[in-house]
């Protein structure tokens, strides 16, 4: 005898086009998700913006212009051996602010030399190497100059420019 052929349960599982359809959603959601948070985190807006850059836009629309120091040169803080750092520094403000900037750094030329030289000779090679190391000069000699040129805290400089960056 032969036994009649057993009937899937009903409930069991679903049929094989919804499980399909569930897949697609879930990747559309996830994918959907992965590009969200970030943005909604305050990372990246779609293609590459970043809110930051969308928020100064505004104040970063003004033209620039670049003041010129001059040169730096410091001996290194190395125990071994004479190292020195030599640097010629441009000073970038906005376009409105270049005859006032000027007059700044010609009158106070020495004082922000001082501070710089000051700051610099206690670096070290590896403090002044790699490009990390040059953007944290770039940070750092900001705020010195800022602290002798615009004490009051009314900077208009917008950067410090290396037009040469050497550690020997």
């Amino acid at each position: 005898m032969s036994t009649p052929a057993a009937a899937p349960a009903p409930g069991v599982g679903p049929p094989k086009k919804s499980r399909k359809l569930v897949l697609v959603v879930v990747c559309v959601v996830a994918l959907g998700a992965g590009a969200v948070v970030p943005m909604a985190m305050g990372g990246m807006l779609p293609f590459g913006k970043s809110k930051t850059a969308e928020k100064g836009k505004s104040k970063e629309s003004g033209k620039t212009a670049i003041v010129p120091f001059g040169e730096v040169v410091v001996n290194l803080s190395e125990e071994r051996q004479q190292r020195y750092l030599r640097l010629k520094i441009a000073i970038l403000v906005d376009a409105e602010a270049e005859k006032e900037a000027t007059d700044l750094v010609t009158k106070k030329k020495a004082a922000v030399k001082s501070a710089l030289i000051s700051h610099l000779s206690g670096k070290n090679t590896n403090d002044v190497s790699g490009s990390i190391g040059v953007q944290r000069m770039q940070r750092e000699l900001l705020e010195r100059i800022e602290e002798v040129l615009y004490p009051d805290g009314n900077s208009r400089i917008r950067a410090v420019l290396f037009e040469e960056y050497v550690v020997q």
